[in-house]
C-alpha cells in the first residue's frame, strides 16, 4: 500500500498577468552593420640593396713562439755553481770540510763511498766496515758523512730519506775536489808509478 504523503504540496498559484514577462520583438533592419575600415594598399616596393661580394683581407699567420724562460735557480751569494747541490728544494753550497769532522772520522767514509756503489754500501752491517767504526752500520756512516760535508745536521735529518743516489754521488765528488783529496791521491798515484818505473 503506498505511503501517504506527509506534507501535502501546495498548489501552484496562478501568476498574475502583470507579472508575466513581455517578449520584445527585435527589428533586424535596425541593426547597425559597421564595415571595417580598410587601409589603403602600399604599392611602392622598398629599394633592395645589391649584395656585397667582398672577401675579408686574409692576414698572414704570425708564428709566435713562447719565450722559454730558463728555470730560476738562485744560488747563494758569491757561490760557485760547481760546488752546489740541491737538497729539499734549496741550493746548498758545499764548503771545505772542517777539521773536527776529520778528527771524529765521520769524513773518512769518503774512500768507501767513492769506490763502492750506494746499493752495495748500504748493505754492510755493524763491524763490516771496521776501519770506519765497528759500532756503526753503513747507514749511520753515510748519515754522519753527509752531516760532515754539509755541516748541517738538521738539513740532513730533514731530507735524508728524500735524497737521491745522484745527490749523494754529487756530494761525494764535490767533497773530494774541494778538500783536494782527489788531487793529492792523483799526485801520490803518479809518484808510486814513477818509483815503480825506476826500479824496473
Amino acid at each position: 500500500m503506498p505511503k501517504a504523503i506527509p506534507f501535502p504540496t501546495k498548489l501552484r498559484a496562478e501568476i498574475p498577468k502583470e507579472a508575466e514577462k513581455k517578449t520584445t520583438e527585435i527589428d533586424a533592419t535596425e541593426l547597425l552593420q559597421e564595415k571595417p575600415v580598410v587601409s589603403p594598399k602600399i604599392e611602392t616596393k622598398p629599394d633592395i640593396s645589391s649584395l656585397l661580394e667582398e672577401n675579408p683581407i686574409e692576414q698572414p699567420l704570425v708564428e709566435e713562439k713562447p719565450e722559454i724562460t730558463p728555470p730560476k735557480t738562485e744560488y747563494p751569494k758569491d757561490a760557485d755553481p760547481e760546488n752546489c747541490v740541491k737538497i729539499g728544494g734549496k741550493i746548498i753550497e758545499i764548503k771545505p770540510t772542517k777539521v773536527k769532522y776529520f778528527r771524529n772520522k765521520t769524513a773518512s767514509a769518503y774512500g768507501w763511498l767513492k769506490v763502492i756503489p750506494l746499493t752495495e754500501f748500504l748493505t754492510y752491517g755493524k763491524g763490516q766496515l771496521a776501519q770506519l767504526d765497528p759500532n756503526r752500520d753503513s747507514d749511520q756512516i753515510l748519515y754522519d758523512f753527509l752531516v760532515a760535508v754539509l755541516d748541517n745536521s738538521q738539513l740532513v735529518r730533514d731530507n735524508y730519506d728524500e735524497m737521491s743516489a745522484d745527490d749523494v754521488d754529487r756530494i761525494v765528488k764535490i767533497f773530494g775536489r774541494i778538500n783536494h783529496i782527489d788531487e793529492k791521491e792523483e799526485a801520490a798515484r803518479k809518484n808510486r808509478e814513477a818509483q815503480a818505473a825506476q826500479k824496473h
